[in-house]
């Protein structure tokens, strides 16, 4: 239900000395009451209620008076001449396969072709067990983030709105903590921006070299070396002709702006998010690339033998690089609650989200571990590239990663502009309260995060690197702190807090203040 009223009458006092006379007398018909006396569903045709009408203005003053939350009249005391029922459509519910899917989706990204370098860095049996350490980890946060929203009833009655984990944040710690909180969230979108940028310009430079190559007739595909495996596609002598000496990795970042700019500058994203079923063909044939070129290179691997090209560590000492990557990887906190709020039984909310995280660290470890094993060439050559992704050890003459790094690149030109859009509203509502203010703001705030992308993107293009800090600094918040803290405070409200969850959640955030502290240490170096 919705009470309405005239915008006129916002102009005039909330309470009137008048508005609780208890006349009945009746206007003549030639005569007409002020138009600050009438109700929001005043009709000419009958009179009002004295009693009713100062129950109304009542109602309205202590509304605007009140800060939010707080002096809040229940509307079942208004009378129900006063409002209007307005049909609405209840959110369509889901079923659980969905659910799993769409959380599956979501966390899976960029980070699965930085896996197998990362894994490297954590050895082979070390990078196993700690990508299932961290799902469960991550896992158990997401689900306590997905208990305690929906344990707090009362918020969501109070609201117009659905609940968000950020305003359980604010409603048991407020000032400055939903600010941190809303900060946090916006440092992941920042990073992802400038993952994405990064990843652009590595497909399209790429792209662009393989298309010069097929002009010069020198695409020879079916010809390849180790059925297509480098150790760095781009110094294999895969040059550009003299046609392209524009063409080089400082300024493709550059020449994106014209295409990028323009998509950001739009109102709404809902065009955009129509394309994001992209999302899914880019992950499904990113494992069949991996599944493909593993079934072809064969078993080239040992343990024992360190003199061997082939050889890896069953442990290393620079894991922080996988735990961080990983952070990311499995970062899904802040959208966890509205992934779930349409499930049909949202008491299978916990199983659905712990079965979509197993399914994601199986992806994870299937393309991490797949590569490790099967890659014909040295080892140190997969986190040799600068962009630590796995498509830089396949040639730029290969058609699979041709296809895949098309289709990759029509993906994230309408990624980039979506996440953008959350971004920029999510900031501009936090600070102007309108998440579009006008479009002087909105290209203000383009070209300063456009200009951050593109410079990340010249001199410092290592997407392994970025993907890892701004994991550990976004999942430090929303990932260790937030969920175990807020879940604490609200047992300890109900009376449910015990000494060992103290310690254990405790714990789970000094792992997080671990994970972001170590980043910037690589051990090896002082082996």
């Amino acid at each position: 239900m919705v009470l309405v009223g005239s915008d006129d009458e916002e102009q005039q006092p909330l309470i009137s000395s008048q508005s609780f006379s208890t006349s009945t007398k009746v206007p003549r018909p030639y005569e007409e009451e002020p138009l600050w006396r009438r109700p929001f569903n005043y009709s000419v045709q009958h009179g009002i209620d004295p009693e009713k009408l100062s129950r109304l203005q009542r109602y309205r003053y202590y509304q605007r008076l009140a800060p939010p939350m707080t002096m809040v009249v229940p509307d079942h005391v208004i009378p129900p001449e006063f409002f209007t029922i307005v049909p609405m459509e209840r959110g369509q519910k889901q079923s659980s396969i969905v659910t799993i899917f769409s959380l599956w989706n979501t966390m899976l990204g960029t980070s699965l072709l930085c896996m197998p370098a990362a894994m490297l860095h954590a050895g082979l049996i070390l990078g196993c067990l700690i990508v299932l350490g961290v799902g469960m980890v991550t896992c158990y946060t997401a689900i306590i983030t997905v208990q305690v929203t929906m344990d707090i009833q009362l918020l969501d009655t109070l609201r117009n709105a659905p609940l968000e984990f950020v305003d359980v944040i604010e409603y048991y710690m407020p000032f400055p903590s939903a600010q941190i909180a809303l900060t946090a969230g916006a440092a992941s979108f920042l990073g992802a921006l400038m993952v994405f940028w990064i990843l652009l310009s590595n497909f399209t430079y790429g792209t662009g070299i393989a298309l010069s190559n097929m002009v010069n007739g020198s695409f020879h595909y079916h010809n390849l070396s180790h059925f297509g495996a480098v150790c760095d596609a781009y110094e294999t002598g895969h040059t550009t002709s003299n046609d392209w000496s524009a063409w080089s990795a400082e300024t493709v970042p550059i020449y994106l702006i014209l295409i990028l700019f323009p998509l950001c500058c739009l109102k709404s994203a809902t065009i955009l998010s129509k394309f994001n079923s992209l999302g899914v063909v880019c992950i499904a044939m990113a494992l069949v690339f991996v599944v493909t070129k593993a079934s072809q290179w064969g078993i080239n691997i040992t343990i024992t033998n360190t003199t061997s090209i082939h050889y890896v560590a069953p442990a290393f000492v620079d894991f922080n690089k996988l735990t961080g990557t990983l952070t990311l990887s499995f970062f899904i906190h802040n959208a966890v609650v509205a992934l779930v709020r349409n499930n049909r039984n949202p008491k299978n909310n916990k199983r659905d989200v712990g079965i979509a995280f197993v399914m994601v660290a199986l992806t994870y470890g299937l393309v991490g571990l797949l590569f490790l094993l099967t890659f014909p060439l040295a080892k140190t050559c997969i986190s040799g590239v600068d962009s630590q992704l796995l498509f830089d050890n396949i040639s730029l003459n290969d058609l699979m990663v041709f296809v895949a790094k098309f289709f990759q690149i029509l993906q994230l030109i309408t990624v980039y502009p979506t996440v953008n859009f959350v971004l920029r509203s999510q900031l501009f509502l936090g600070i102007f309260k309108d998440p579009f203010c006008s479009y002087k703001h909105v290209i203000v705030f383009n070209v300063i995060t456009i200009l951050i992308c593109v410079l990340i993107s010249i001199f410092y293009p290592k997407v392994g690197d970025v993907i890892r800090y701004v994991g550990s600094v976004s999942g430090l918040a929303y990932v260790f702190f937030f969920p175990c803290f807020i879940y604490l405070l609200h047992c300890y409200k109900n009376n449910k807090l015990t000494w060992y969850s103290a310690v254990g959640h405790s714990f789970v955030i000094l792992l997080g203040v671990l994970n972001l502290g170590t980043q910037p240490v690589t051990f090896s170096h002082y082996l």
